[in-house]
């Protein structure tokens, strides 16, 4: 009975993961691993404040978080799974991370499921999600012309002592979904506060920076603009006076006063959308240039229309319409391709993370 009982856990799930897929990722045609990108993020790392009393340190910090990293990419889930992967990765792969050896066999040692989370637990987190947003924008290079999504996502279940859901505020390229920079939103103020505190620390010249109705305001375009990057905002009625004097300045919405006009079939219904450009002259806003609606209208097989969605909008750029208009598109990408990966993926809406206080949070609490 125990047997079969054995057998059928393994089908479902296995508790050992037997996948090595990270080390057929390093190795090139001619067998050998390029262990240069393992290093440099160890490095990254070794800027990480390390809390624990020098005496009786068996792993590195560094080295720690750098086969947690890989435990990660090989989709490990918690800390068992990122143990269990931690414990499979190759020995060429733990050197390059800095692995402590063994004194006596030579061969590197893996840390255990409570080293890795012992350490996770210590570490500011705001201090890792620096470091590696800085490192990944560094590995991207080439940031002029690309566009920069920002928006915010709630962490479910992530409440501590004050009820209040841990806030994130991201921001995404749109060459490639991957998040360059990330905050904290403290918990008595929102994100559109936050806008120095997420671009500070990477180098926005030439950019071209989307967010959504909440962004659209004056000290934002300047900061923007100031730092010789773009935008194009979404304006709604939450700013009554910009949309109006937004709606005022552009032609009838209708398809002879179109700037450009893009189609597509997408299972079966056609998507049109059609955008509207005018001149912004005469708007009280840092750096605008043009204003712009989009309309967007979903047709069903039988030719019915069955959704229309009209937004406006404000760009520094003096560009082509269908340039703007690729950028509207292109900002949502960070919905499905950033906070869908992390809900669903990840699993992060039926996880339930947990805050903990330092020990002097809590001395200062008392």
């Amino acid at each position: 009975m125990a047997v079969l009982y054995a057998n059928r856990r393994l089908q479902e799930r296995p508790l050992v993961s037997v996948s090595h897929a990270v080390a057929g990722v390093v190795t090139d045609e001619q067998g050998q691993v390029d262990t240069g990108q393992i290093t440099a993020l160890a490095v990254v790392f070794a800027q990480v404040a390390d809390l624990r009393k020098a005496r009786g340190v068996r792993h590195a910090l560094p080295a720690v978080l750098t086969v947690l990293t890989l435990a990660l990419l090989c989709g490990a889930r918690n800390f068992r799974q990122a143990a269990d992967r931690v414990a499979e990765l190759p020995q060429v792969l733990l050197a390059a991370a800095g692995a402590r050896r063994h004194p006596v066999l030579g061969i590197r040692i893996p840390p255990g499921r409570d080293t890795l989370r012992r350490l996770v637990e210590m570490v500011d987190a705001a201090v890792v999600d620096r470091l590696v947003c800085a490192w990944l924008a560094a590995q991207l290079g080439g940031s002029a012309g690309v566009g920069l999504s920002l928006d915010c996502k709630t962490v479910r279940h992530s409440s501590g002592g004050d009820g209040v859901d841990v806030q994130l505020f991201a921001a995404m390229r749109h060459d490639t979904p991957v998040v360059v920079a990330q905050v904290r939103v403290p918990a008595d103020t929102t994100e559109v506060t936050q806008i120095k505190a997420l671009l500070d620390p990477i180098d926005i010249t030439g950019m071209v920076i989307t967010a959504d109705a909440a962004h659209p305001r004056h000290d934002t375009a300047g900061y923007l603009v100031g730092r010789q990057a773009g935008y194009v905002f979404t304006v709604k009625a939450n700013k009554p006076a910009l949309q109006a004097a937004i709606a005022i300045r552009l032609p009838a919405a209708i398809t002879a006063t179109s700037t450009h006009i893009s189609t597509e079939r997408r299972s079966g219904y056609q998507i049109t959308r059609t955008i509207w450009t005018a001149s912004a002259t005469g708007i009280d806003f840092p750096g605008a240039a043009q204003v712009f609606r989009l309309r967007r209208d979903v047709y069903a097989p039988d030719g019915q229309r069955v959704s229309k969605q009209v937004i406006h909008g404000i760009t520094s750029l003096a560009r082509p319409a269908a340039e703007i208009a690729a950028h509207v598109r292109t900002h949502w990408w960070i919905e499905n391709k950033i906070h869908w990966i992390r809900d669903v993926l990840a699993e992060l809406q039926r996880r339930r993370a947990r805050c903990r206080t330092t020990r002097s949070e809590q001395r200062t609490e008392r």
